[in-house]
């Protein structure tokens, strides 16, 4: 008995890892074979966003469902609306975005499955700089052996330190590791790291 259990704990660190190379694998690929949609979609959603910050979320698998939080000066307004009909076109309307440039951002990433969309900006250095972080599901990164459904991008404005094995460095730091939500993050290109995650933000 006992050693019927050393063995299904021994098939099961062996899935977990092989499930893990497989998913740092197809995040790589993913990003090369969307990379100029990807980052069309950074620079679209920072253009919308400087003007009136945004985040948007995709709620269901059938990406019809739409959240959207808008910030303004005192307030966090969060909206649940369905991507058909006008009651989103019309609420982007009432709080003065381009509404076609926003539509085709919301678009874009139901078509890379994407789950969450948001913007950090911060100051390095007394340098303004921003990351627009993008979480995206695919049914190929689910598995019974590993609780990471997700992967998110971090996708910054300029190049990031990263080690020898592709991790991102603290740009204050380059003896820490620069993590999302406790998540190591990898390196796609020099703009550009990957994290994965259990939850989309």
């Amino acid at each position: 008995m006992k050693q019927s259990i050393n063995i299904i704990i021994a098939i099961g660190f062996i899935a977990s890892l092989s499930s893990c190379a497989y998913s740092k694998k197809f995040t790589a690929s993913y990003y090369a074979e969307n990379k100029d949609l990807f980052h069309s979609l950074q620079e679209r959603y920072k253009q919308q966003y400087d003007k009136q910050p945004f985040s948007v979320e995709i709620k269901d698998k059938l990406s019809k469902e739409v959240g959207l939080e808008i910030i303004t000066d005192s307030l966090r307004y969060i909206y649940g609306l369905s991507s058909e009909g006008s009651a989103l076109t019309d609420t982007l309307r009432k709080y003065g975005f381009n509404v076609d440039l926003t539509m085709g951002i919301i678009r874009d990433m139901q078509k890379l499955n994407c789950t969450w969309l948001t913007n950090l900006d911060y100051y390095d250095r007394l340098q303004k700089k921003y990351t627009v972080f993008v979480s995206i599901r695919h049914k190929q990164l689910e598995s019974t052996f590993k609780k990471d459904k997700y992967f998110t991008l971090a996708m910054f404005n300029t190049p990031q330190p990263f080690d020898e094995k592709g991790r991102m460095l603290d740009n204050r730091d380059r003896k820490q590791l620069r993590k999302l939500n406790g998540a190591i993050l990898f390196k796609l290109d020099d703009r550009t790291g990957y994290a994965l995650t259990a939850t989309f933000r």
